[in-house]
């Protein structure tokens, strides 16, 4: 079941099949998103922040809740700026990411409200260069070509899940691996959403429901 945790959300009914009252507080959500959430991010993220996200489908749901500490949010991604555009590099697998290796995804689509209700911007207390160069490590990953980890095993690097890119390419960057603290479920160890969030090297800068 771990895998789910990462996995795309299965597509929404279209708009028209939906009733009225539904159709129009999913506008309400879009308008709110476009006009306000989404300027809101673009503004506050730099390169190298973690971006943390909540998914409206059942799969992030009974994931959120496999956080021990901080329910959340379900999926993590790190930022990447580039000629002015914000990207996210993220570990995910499902139908929806066909080749199943880690993904470069505009930051519009992925805290879209169509799949998502809930964003977080959280930043390390590295220095600025350090911050860039976590930024260029999620980017470097992604260019590999290093497919998603199903089995959810920290201990290989040739396979990553979303906590584990994120974890590893930060640790990779401060050649120090003991930022982050560990779960442990049914007998399987893993870096889960909230070990990040929850380490002392990071903060949050900014929080969005929608």
């Amino acid at each position: 079941m771990l895998w789910y945790s990462c996995a795309q959300p299965e597509p929404k009914p279209a708009g028209s099949s939906l009733p009225a009252s539904v159709q129009q507080h999913q506008t309400s959500r879009l308008q709110q998103y476009d006009t306000v959430i989404f300027p809101a991010l673009e503004k506050a993220l730099q390169s190298g922040d973690v971006l943390l996200r909540l998914g409206t489908d059942i799969t992030s749901e009974m994931l959120r809740q496999m956080n021990q500490t901080d329910k959340r949010y379900s999926h993590c991604g790190i930022v990447n700026i580039e000629q002015d555009t914000v990207f996210v590099y993220h570990a995910i697998g499902g139908e929806f990411n066909p080749d199943q290796r880690i993904k470069r995804e505009p930051l519009y689509s992925f805290c879209h409200p169509s799949e998502n209700k809930a964003a977080a911007i959280v930043r390390t207390g590295t220095t600025a260069t350090q911050q860039l160069q976590i930024g260029q490590q999620a980017k470097s990953l992604w260019a590999q070509g290093i497919p998603f980890d199903m089995a959810f095993d920290y201990q290989t690097d040739d396979r990553l899940y979303c906590a584990e890119m994120v974890s590893k390419a930060i640790s990779h960057v401060l050649q120090d691996s003991s930022w982050f603290q560990f779960t442990r479920i049914n007998n399987k160890t893993f870096v889960a959403v909230d070990n990040l969030s929850a380490s002392p090297l990071m903060r949050f800068i900014q929080q969005f429901s929608y």
